[in-house]
């Protein structure tokens, strides 16, 4: 047998990165006006953003996954040998947590590990691909679960969200101690916490000192993986993807996309990258 992999949707993973590694998203949810919206299933992030300019009221995230990651893990009985579930880091949402540890504590029969990414969004999917590729090589639950740490520590994250607007709503700006008038912060992780790099005059600028960062941090002599994360932001993406790609030894380079649950947070024309180095 095997060992499977999970992630949330909050990783920004898209289905077809998660197929090409056979890693498993379990779609996390948004609750607006007392309905609960599933990443991927009820709406798009386009649609979630096109309501919130009309919207008397703010949608919060939904922490009733428990029965989702139950259920996938209750499938795989008998079919594979363990589950590493790679999460955001509790630092950021305990609620996500929370809900893998409620699944884990019903699943007998199984091994279920899970690894606090240290990260969020596509931080956070740097760490599962590394899981899965080990999974996928043959590798037992242990050197599974001592792959995805190894690459932990190794992981940098950056993004600029294009207004934190979003971050005020979501009570998130005391925590930042972020300037709520500025539109150009650059955010990177402290020990599974967002928190901010430094404010820039421009989006543009932001913009450019997220390549400047990477150069900072990312070597050449080295396979370099990397994620391009953007939320409502498609071209200017792919654009940095393709210079990444001209620029460094990629072993792994793809493309996160915000889904609904990360957009309470993240505005439209967010940008970021997340990378380390073998």
């Amino acid at each position: 047998m095997s060992v499977a992999v999970f992630i949330d949707s909050s990783s920004a993973m898209t289905r077809e990165v998660a197929e090409q590694y056979h890693i498993r998203i379990i779609p996390l949810s948004v609750l607006w006006d007392n309905k609960e919206y599933v990443d991927w299933v009820d709406w798009t992030v386009e649609e979630f953003y096109e309501r919130l300019k009309t919207s008397e009221t703010w949608p919060t995230s939904s922490g009733a996954a428990q029965g989702e990651f139950y259920k996938a893990f209750e499938e795989l009985r008998g079919k594979v040998d363990g589950i590493a579930v790679v999460i955001i880091s509790p630092a950021s949402s305990p609620a996500c947590h929370t809900s893998v540890k409620g699944a884990k504590e019903m699943t007998e029969g199984i091994p279920v590990e899970i690894i606090d990414s240290n990260s969020v969004m596509s931080g956070e999917g740097l760490v599962a691909t590394a899981a899965a590729r080990a999974a996928l090589a043959g590798a037992s639950m242990e050197e599974v679960i001592a792959e995805a740490k190894s690459v932990i520590s190794r992981v940098n994250y950056f993004f600029n969200v294009g207004s934190i607007e979003y971050f005020i709503k979501g009570g998130h700006v005391r925590q930042l101690e972020a300037d709520p008038k500025g539109e150009s912060h650059i955010f990177t992780t402290k020990e599974g916490a967002v928190v901010p790099v430094a404010k820039y005059p421009t989006r543009e600028e932001a913009r450019q000192q997220l390549r400047v960062l990477l150069k900072e941090k990312a070597r050449k002599e080295t396979p370099l993986h990397a994620s391009v994360f953007h939320a409502a932001a498609r071209e200017e993406a792919e654009e940095f993807k393709k210079e990444i790609a001209a620029e460094y030894n990629c072993a792994e380079l793809w493309i996160a996309e915000a889904t609904p649950v990360l957009a309470l947070h993240v505005s439209p024309n967010s940008l970021g990258v997340a990378f380390y180095n073998e």
